[in-house]
C-alpha cells in the first residue's frame, strides 16, 4: 500500500486529529464504545507510522500488507468513520479542513491496494469507494 506524496503539513493535521479520537475512544467505558481496545491499538499503530514519515515537506508511506489485514483494517475504520461523520453532523465536530488531503491520500491508498489485489478485495473496494461516510463516491 503506498499513501502519498501528499503534503506533510496536511498529514500532520490530520494525525494531531486522529490522536485527539483515539484519546477520546480509548477513555470510554466498556460498552460505551463503538469499536475495541485492540483496534484502537491498531489504528494507533498506523498513526504514528505515519507521522514517522512526515518529515520535511511531504509524506510518503509505503508497506506491504496483506490484502486480508487491510479489509480487516478499513471495515474497522469504517464504522469509526461513520460514528465520527453522524458527530460532525450532531455537534459539528469535523476533522480539520487542513487535513482532507492525507484523509483522502489514506482512501486512494486503500482503494488503489485493494484492487490490484484481485477480484474479491476489488469489489471490496468498490464497496468503500460508494459507501465511506460523508464522501461522495470516491474515484
Amino acid at each position: 500500500m503506498v499513501i502519498g506524496p501528499v503534503s506533510a503539513a496536511s498529514a500532520l493535521a490530520w494525525l494531531d486529529y486522529a490522536d485527539e479520537v483515539i484519546e477520546e475512544l480509548g477513555a470510554m467505558a466498556p460498552g460505551e464504545c463503538f469499536t475495541t481496545p485492540e483496534v484502537l491499538e491498531v489504528f494507533r499503530s498506523y498513526v504514528t507510522s505515519w507521522r514517522s514519515s512526515a518529515a520535511g515537506d511531504e509524506l510518503l508511506w509505503e508497506r506491504d500488507i496483506p490484502a486480508e489485514q487491510v479489509e480487516y483494517h478499513m471495515h474497522a475504520f469504517q464504522r469509526v468513520a461513520e460514528v465520527l461523520d453522524q458527530r460532525a453532523e450532531e455537534r459539528g465536530m469535523a476533522s480539520p479542513p487542513e487535513g482532507e488531503d492525507f484523509y483522502a491520500a489514506i482512501l486512494q491508498g486503500v482503494l488503489t491496494a485493494l484492487d490490484a489485489e484481485g477480484p474479491s478485495s476489488a469489489a471490496f473496494a468498490e464497496h468503500l469507494a460508494e459507501f465511506w461516510p460523508g464522501r461522495d463516491p470516491l474515484a
